[in-house]
């Protein structure tokens, strides 16, 4: 089996740059350079909910581009499940900030399980993608709940 292109590994690493950088803004209780009276705890569930829709839309992804060789069960069920994530976060947006997060920091860790269920025990994807998924969640899950008690 293929290995995952190193440009896959290095955009996800540099994605976890807004999660350290606001949650750690956060829990230090400064702001950023010209963002005095911004929102970081908002900014920060924003790109949550942002990294939850792109994790939904990666199955319609995997259903288009593979969609002759993945059963119709297996097609059914990630259309299904792609369209949680996204739900999930814009719900978690609608909940105050604390709750937000922590709603935020539970749906990145269920969208990992997820693809452990889908992804790899049905589908046989590159153990490399669930590593990189395995630490990519945990760094931001962690962050995601620092922020919720910072």
């Amino acid at each position: 089996m293929r290995r995952l292109p190193p440009s896959m590994r290095w955009l996800g690493y540099l994605g976890l740059l807004p999660f350290f950088i606001l949650s750690l803004s956060l829990l230090a209780h400064i702001s950023l350079p010209g963002l005095a009276n911004a929102r970081l705890d908002w900014w920060l569930a924003a790109y949550a909910a942002l990294v939850l829709s792109f994790l939904g839309a990666i199955y319609w992804g995997m259903v288009l581009g593979m969609q002759d060789w993945i059963s119709e069960a297996d097609n059914r069920k990630l259309i299904q499940v792609s369209v949680l994530p996204s739900l999930g976060a814009w719900f978690s947006l609608l909940l105050p900030i604390k709750a937000a997060l922590l709603a935020l920091a539970i749906l990145l860790a269920l969208a990992y399980a997820a693809d452990v269920w889908l992804l790899y025990k049905h589908i046989k994807l590159y153990p490399d993608y669930l590593r990189l998924r395995r630490n990519l969640t945990v760094a931001s899950v962690i962050l995601m709940l620092l922020a919720a008690i910072a």
